[in-house]
């Protein structure tokens, strides 16, 4: 396997197992904080983009999901104003943003556990893009070739 094969597995492990804690620590399933997160980033959504969103079954699956969405009070069915046989689902305001809310309630020092490892999974990145980049310079993730890194 080569070294940016094996980063990306370990880069999508270690972002499913955070984003799965957060979830939990929300009362949410992973489903159900991806299906949030789609409809806050998004907005309104019928059940059926959001099933293919998630890779879920148009059926049972969605609808459950949708359930606990709605009991948790981060989204509500509505009719569509323009085709009122369509449902769509969508965030309500002042819901919390499942990906981030859950930060904010971990201790400090865990969240200086968090901030050491992503300081060096960004490193192990920058190192990884500047073996690749033609130029050879180093890159931050998310930042433009020669803008100061953060």
């Amino acid at each position: 396997m080569r070294p940016s094969e094996e980063l990306a597995r370990h880069r999508a492990r270690w972002s499913l197992l955070l984003y799965r804690a957060i979830a939990a620590r929300l009362g949410l399933t992973l489903n159900e904080a991806l299906c949030a997160t789609a409809l806050a980033l998004d907005g309104a959504q019928t059940p059926g983009a959001l099933a293919r969103r998630l890779g879920l079954t148009t059926g049972g699956a969605i609808t459950a999901v949708i359930d606990r969405l709605e009991a948790a009070g981060l989204a509500r069915r509505v009719r569509d104003a323009r085709d009122r046989r369509r449902t769509l689902v969508e965030p309500l305001r002042g819901a919390p943003f499942p990906d981030c809310t859950g930060l904010a309630d971990l201790p400090d020092e865990r969240l200086r556990v968090l901030l050491d490892w992503l300081r060096a999974e960004n490193a192990a990145l920058a190192a990884l893009l500047s073996e690749t980049r033609p130029d050879g310079g180093a890159a931050t993730p998310g930042t433009s070739a020669g803008a100061p890194a953060r």
